[in-house]
């Protein structure tokens, strides 16, 4: 989250050469050099073990405990927005291991 507020304050600082100079050498945005160097630097190290806890979230909640559903959808809106534009990242990391996991939740239910 913080990662997202300097990268708004940073292109509205810069906001001139962003408009001007880096359109004019048709050199990427601003936001999305920000955006391609948090997933460099911190997704890619981060999200199997963030994964790992928004199933275990989900599957808490399944058992019907509380859980924090604001922390979910913002850790969720990573997945989605890390993409730049397109639901990869959200497909290929989190929802096929969800769908996996979710078959097997409700084949031990159904044995059970």
């Amino acid at each position: 989250m913080n990662h997202k507020i300097m990268v708004r304050w940073l292109s509205r600082f810069f906001f001139y050469l962003d408009r001007y100079f880096i359109a004019r050498r048709t050199l990427p945005p601003l936001n999305d050099v920000g955006l391609l160097c948090f997933r460099k630097l911190v997704y890619e190290e981060i999200n199997a073990r963030a994964r790992e806890a928004v199933i275990s979230l989900i599957n808490q909640e399944r058992e019907g405990e509380q859980i924090d559903r604001a922390l979910l959808k913002n850790v969720l809106a990573i997945f989605v927005n890390i993409g730049m534009r397109n639901m990869e990242c959200y497909v290929n990391d989190f929802e096929a291991e969800l769908l996996s996991d979710t078959a097997g939740y409700y084949t031990r239910k159904a044995s059970n």
